[in-house]
This record gives C-alpha cells, sequence and structure tokens, in this order.
C-alpha cells in the first residue's frame, strides 16, 4: 500500500515552519473555516455515565436528522439507508470492500484525491484513470475515454463532485454521461460529495442520487469534516438504496462500531 502523499509532505511543512518559513498548507483537506460554536458547547457539555457501544448502523437519531438534510438538496432517503462511519475513509473503503473482488478494476478521474489509489490497492482492485485537463477546467472527457477503460473486469466508476482536488462541479450533462455508462455497462456509481457546499458558481449541484435509472447502482460517500470543520470528529457515512450493497457493508459494521460520542454529538448539536 503507496505511503499518503498528502501526509509525506507534512515532515517538509514542519521544517520550514522551524526554519521561519510561512506556510501555506495545500497538502491536506482541513477547512479554514471555525468549528461551529454549538458543536464544541455539545463537546463540552457531553453528559453520559457510561461510553457505550453504538449500532453498527449508527445512532438512528443521527439517520433521521440526516435524512432531513439530503431533502434539502432533492436527495429522498430513509434512515436505513444511511450507514455511518468512521470519517469518509472508511465509507470508500466499505464501498470497495463490498463492490470489487481482488483483481476487479475501478475507473477514477485524474487528478483525484490520492487516497481513493491506496484504498483499491489495499482491497486488492485496479485503478484505471481518466484525464481531465486544467486547459479545459477540469471537465470531464468524451464518453470515449471512459469506454476506452472498461474491460470485463470493471465494476464501478468513482467519482468526487465538487471534485478534489481541482474543484470542478459536474454539470448535468457531465453527470447524465456518467449515469448513461453506468448503466450500458451495469456498473456502480461510487459518488464522493463531501464536498458539496463548497461551490464558487451559479451551476447547481447534480447529485449521483438525482440521477433516474441507477437508483440501485449509486453509493453515496458523504462526512461532516469539510462543511462543518470538524476533520477531526470522523463522521462519514455510507449511503444506498442497494439493500444487498447495504447487507455487505454491514458485514464490515460488526466488526467495527461507529463513534457513538461523536455521533451523538452531531445529532445533538442543530447542526444538520
Amino acid at each position: 500500500m503507496p505511503e499518503s502523499p498528502i501526509r509525506k509532505l507534512a515532515k517538509y511543512a514542519d521544517d520550514a515552519k522551524r526554519a521561519g518559513i510561512h506556510v501555506y498548507h495545500l497538502n491536506i483537506g482541513q477547512p479554514d473555516i471555525a468549528t461551529p460554536p454549538q458543536a464544541l458547547e455539545a463537546v463540552k457539555n457531553f453528559k453520559q455515565d457510561i461510553l457505550s457501544y453504538s449500532p453498527s448502523q449508527g445512532l438512528k437519531s443521527l439517520r433521521t436528522k440526516m435524512v432531513s438534510y439530503y431533502a434539502d438538496y432533492g436527495i429522498d432517503l430513509s434512515p436505513d439507508e444511511i450507514i455511518i462511519t468512521s470519517g469518509g475513509s472508511e465509507a470508500i473503503m466499505f464501498a470497495y470492500m463490498s463492490c470489487l473482488n481482488p483483481g476487479d478494476e475501478i475507473i477514477v478521474t485524474d487528478p483525484s484525491y490520492a487516497n481513493y489509489m491506496a484504498f483499491a490497492i489495499s482491497c486488492g482492485a485496479v485503478v484505471k484513470s481518466v484525464k481531465t485537463h486544467i486547459e479545459d477546467g477540469f471537465k470531464l472527457p468524451p464518453v470515449e475515454e471512459f469506454e476506452k477503460q472498461i474491460t470485463p473486469k470493471t465494476r464501478a466508476i468513482l467519482i468526487c463532485n465538487p471534485n478534489n482536488p481541482t474543484g470542478y462541479l459536474y454539470t448535468k450533462q457531465e453527470m447524465r454521461q456518467i449515469r448513461d455508462l453506468v448503466k450500458k455497462y451495469k456498473l456502480y456509481l461510487i459518488s464522493d460529495e463531501v464536498y458539496r457546499e463548497f461551490i464558487y458558481t451559479k451551476s447547481p449541484y447534480i447529485s449521483a442520487c438525482h440521477l433516474e435509472g441507477i437508483e440501485q447502482n449509486v453509493i453515496l460517500v458523504d462526512s461532516v469534516s469539510k462543511r462543518y470543520s470538524e476533520c477531526g470528529i470522523r463522521i462519514g457515512a455510507l449511503i444506498t438504496k442497494n439493500k444487498a450493497v447495504r447487507e455487505a457493508v454491514m458485514k464490515f459494521c460488526q466488526a467495527r462500531l461507529s463513534p457513538p460520542l461523536f455521533g451523538q454529538i452531531v445529532a445533538e448539536a442543530s447542526l444538520i
């Protein structure tokens, strides 16, 4: 498993700071906004005699509030379609482990979040890249570029929307292009949408969950880390209407219980 290039830069930044150099951190996705005060108050005032195990799927109170949050974006869910994870990274890992066998292939746009590849390698899967380019604003390439990478071993396409690290927001036409590929080749669509509230244009946000005809193919990855500047709280989610995928994910969750303290804090802090 390769070392994260994001973390690899940290020691150089630390050396530069010790030398008196001001460092602008572009290597890690830590927002430069303050954590909401109600979240910090919830941490300070948390009262519970025993920090017990929580349900493997995550606290029902949190999942219910998340349903309301997604409804504001036109995404229709039930609490049972949401599985709370230890950050978005665990959601990605669980999606890979549930949908990919060793040797299976997943198509990812490039540039992308570096750990998409590391997680795939740890699951024995193979990443096939489709290049996007700064000259045209990192928009999706033509369908033919995707189809060049599709083989009998291809099982999924992974997108990040808005994209990390480019910031690009996929258009309705581009999302429909992805939908048609997913339908044609019977693939999963893993969509990392943790940056949905970081949109700097007037273009509409189109979630993978908005795409008609592939509801059973979509796996949505989310996290509170970015939008609430709560990276250290490690609360993410894997969301899918596909019952078989949820059942597979829950097998991994049996051996890993979602963080009860922070899940309850997020649920009670009126953030969602």
